[in-house]
């Protein structure tokens, strides 16, 4: 959100929101828009770019409904956050994830391990963001995103999506040989858990860098849900993913 403040001074908007009234006008204006034209205009028919653009006016509108800004106002502002989220700048690797990929791409099983992204974002992220960090994409081997298939977690087709891509690479595998990883209860860990694959949810309540947007999806059911079943396979940090799969050893490596 700091970005987004950052640009209506840059763009000397008049009478700029302050952080906490964009804040909040992100979260209704994003909901807002995910419900109207769900998977970033995917289901739609625009471009990532255009739903943006009426999503951050929506923005501005909901962090101060009593002020109204001409259209090359508008312009300049939303270039300036657009092109933010463009650069590098406008994205951080966080530590946890930095380490997980590369004990496993170090790991001596490396090459019986297969990554792949499945993702509630607009594909740009895949075609361009991950490329420009330290090229992540390098590390994956099939990429699902919301805004390509036209449906999001925690539908099933998502999921299908993913699994038949992971199929081409390892036509034998089975629904149930896929670990999801998410932050996500209702969709990464109950949308996973309803289409077969195993799933670990990822805690990062205790991080403030850390914004989940979606809380308004309901959490599908699947067999064997329980709070127990949930707390079981609960993590807060993704270095835990290697311990869990038996690939870390004692000097820092991994191993099978």
């Amino acid at each position: 959100i700091k970005s987004y403040h950052d640009a209506a001074l840059w763009a000397r908007l008049p009478n700029p929101p302050s952080q906490a009234e964009l804040k909040q006008g992100f979260k209704l204006a994003f909901q807002e828009r995910c419900i109207e034209s769900p998977c970033f205009g995917g289901v739609e028919g625009i471009s990532g770019r255009d739903w943006w653009r009426t999503t951050v006016a929506k923005v501005l509108y909901h962090a101060n409904p009593h002020v109204s800004y001409t259209e090359q106002e508008f312009d300049r502002y939303f270039r300036r956050v657009y092109q933010h989220f463009g650069s590098p700048a406008g994205y951080m690797v966080l530590e946890d994830a930095r380490g997980l990929l590369t004990s496993l791409r170090e790991s001596s099983s490396a090459s019986n391990l297969l990554l792949g992204i499945t993702s509630n974002t607009p594909n740009r992220h895949m075609m361009s963001v991950l490329p420009m960090l330290d090229s992540l994409h390098d590390q994956f081997s099939w990429f699902t995103c919301s805004q390509d298939v036209k449906h999001e977690k925690p539908s099933l087709e998502i999921f299908e999506s993913s699994y038949q891509q992971a199929k081409f690479w390892l036509p034998d595998l089975q629904v149930d040989e896929i670990l999801h990883i998410g932050d996500s209860y209702a969709c990464d860990y109950c949308g996973a858990k309803r289409f077969g694959f195993q799933a670990l949810l990822l805690d990062r309540s205790d991080n403030p860098s850390i914004t989940a947007y979606q809380d308004w999806l309901e959490a599908p059911d699947y067999e064997g849900k329980s709070l127990e079943d949930v707390k079981e396979n609960t993590i807060t940090n993704l270095n835990e993913v290697a311990s869990l799969l038996l690939l870390q050893d004692v000097n820092g490596g991994v191993k099978k």
